[in-house]
């Protein structure tokens, strides 16, 4: 079969199965001829597949019809500047976080020498993204998942950022340091349970449950536990970069402002939801 005809059959088997059908069968099918930019198959559609190739294509196509990310059959997410690998348990890289880093570098000169924490690293895609745009930085990247400390070093080895970053297996509720930051950045866990239930299937089945749920009640555990514990490691006119969920900016804000801090950027959803804050230390006093 060539390029056209495989092209044409995979169509049809994932037509009912995902909105963007066609895109994602261009996708894994440049995945496995090893192309790096999809339109080149349309330049040499009558190429014919090996079996090798055809039986390889097809089988990353019925995973796809059962519902998993294209990002976790070719095992990686354009990010930023860069093919984030995705091959652990991690969450899938979204277009909101890469918002949240555009945030970041608008306020920060880019020739500052920052230090900053990256509170559940994941893939590592915001320790990446930071290191490249600000040169002389460093970083210090937390996760208590294993998955994700082991994906964090995939891509900062790629990428030969190891000289610049510690990567730390951990837990946040029991983390402890001496260090002085710059920026403390985190895309934590922030639904509600109620709503990691709504999720779709695909997002329940493929992505770690670790990642998405806060806790029970507000979703808003992780973000208390950096405010009221960590802000004491971010230096005076230093910053807190957060991604948020649906309806939480309200008391994120007050609870900021009451421990020193001022919103100085946030970033909405066109369903005008809030989604990424960040916020500015201008006391070194809190009123809890």
């Amino acid at each position: 079969m060539d390029i056209n005809s495989v092209l044409n059959k995979s169509y049809i088997i994932l037509r009912g199965k995902s909105k963007t059908y066609k895109l994602d069968c261009e996708i894994i099918l440049s995945h496995v001829l090893n192309i790096k930019n999809r339109l080149e198959l349309f330049s040499d559609r009558n190429y014919i597949l090996n079996s090798r190739e055809k039986t390889l294509f097809f089988d990353k196509i019925k995973e796809r019809e059962n519902l998993k990310p294209v990002s976790k059959i070719i095992n990686k997410k354009n990010f930023w500047n860069f093919d984030v690998d995705v091959s652990k348990n991690i969450l899938i890289p979204r277009p909101e976080t890469e918002v949240l880093i555009d945030i970041v570098c608008s306020k920060i000169k880019k020739n500052s020498k920052i230090y900053f924490l990256d509170i559940g690293c994941g893939s590592g895609c915001i320790s990446l993204s930071l290191l490249d745009y600000f040169k002389k930085s460093n970083a210090l990247a937390l996760d208590v998942s294993k998955d994700a400390i082991l994906n964090t070093k995939i891509n900062v080895n790629k990428n030969n950022f190891q000289d610049r970053i510690k990567i730390l297996h951990g837990d946040l509720f029991k983390f402890k340091t001496e260090k002085k930051f710059d920026l403390i950045i985190s895309n934590p866990p922030y639904l509600k349970l109620s709503k990691y239930n709504n999720l779709c299937t695909s997002i329940k089945l493929f992505e770690p449950k670790l990642a998405l749920v806060g806790d029970n009640q507000d979703g808003l555990l992780f973000f208390k536990q950096i405010i009221f514990n960590l802000k004491d490691k971010l230096k005076l006119n230093g910053y807190l970069a957060f991604e948020i969920g649906d309806s939480q900016f309200i008391r994120l804000e007050r609870m900021l402002k009451l421990n020193g801090f001022i919103i100085e950027e946030k970033y909405k959803l066109v369903n005008r939801q809030i989604r990424c804050i960040l916020a500015k230390k201008i006391k070194n006093y809190t009123l809890q």
